[in-house]
């Protein structure tokens, strides 16, 4: 059994249980109540986690396994946040700031804290949050809204070098000292341009 259809059983068995105990009353009354319930229970949709997961790619499965290594979101979540660009999304989701970078393009930039010095303590610089599509690493200054929200399928966010995974370059100083994205196209065959 995996563990998507353990998650599954356990939220279902929990539902019938609770309702149970709601429902507690007349002995006739429960007796109709409990045939409802089990039609009810019967009739819940048990592919809805299988559908969330079956249009993404393994390494986002993968990923998403490990407890405390980044934040993932799929196209529902996105959906629910209801952002008007790409950027508006990561920067939601990171909690860093749009900025223009030049050249027309825009990037996710994040404040790593303070670092101190011999003159006290000091603002550490902005930098840019690294960009991964479809599981490769793209240039800082990417065209961000050539991605379209309603077009990604998952979004992983790792927010710093100890939490990205070191197939995506988490052991590389640079970028990731700010974090990474992962975006996963809901065609994740496709190479990004």
């Amino acid at each position: 059994m995996t563990d998507t259809t353990r998650c599954l059983a356990s939220w279902t068995r929990l539902a019938i249980a609770l309702i149970a105990v709601a429902g507690a009353g007349s002995p006739a009354q429960s007796q109709t109540d409990t045939a409802q319930r089990r039609d009810t229970a019967q009739k819940l949709p048990t592919t809805t986690i299988r559908e969330a997961t079956e249009n993404l790619p393994e390494p986002f499965l993968r990923r998403s396994r490990i407890k405390g290594a980044g934040r993932f979101l799929v196209a529902k979540d996105i959906e629910r946040l209801n952002p008007s660009h790409t950027p508006q999304l990561l920067a939601r989701v990171s909690g860093g700031d749009i900025r223009d970078i030049g050249g027309g393009n825009i990037a996710i930039v994040g404040s790593r804290g303070t670092r101190l010095t011999m003159s006290g303590s000091v603002p550490n610089q902005l930098c840019i949050v690294g960009l991964a599509l479809n599981d490769i690493r793209l240039p800082d200054g990417y065209d961000l809204k050539a991605i379209k929200p309603e077009d990604i399928a998952g979004l992983e966010f790792y927010n710093g070098p100890s939490s990205i995974p070191p197939e995506l370059g988490g052991n590389v100083q640079g970028d990731a000292n700010c974090g990474l994205f992962v975006i996963w196209l809901k065609d994740f065959r496709r190479r990004p341009k």
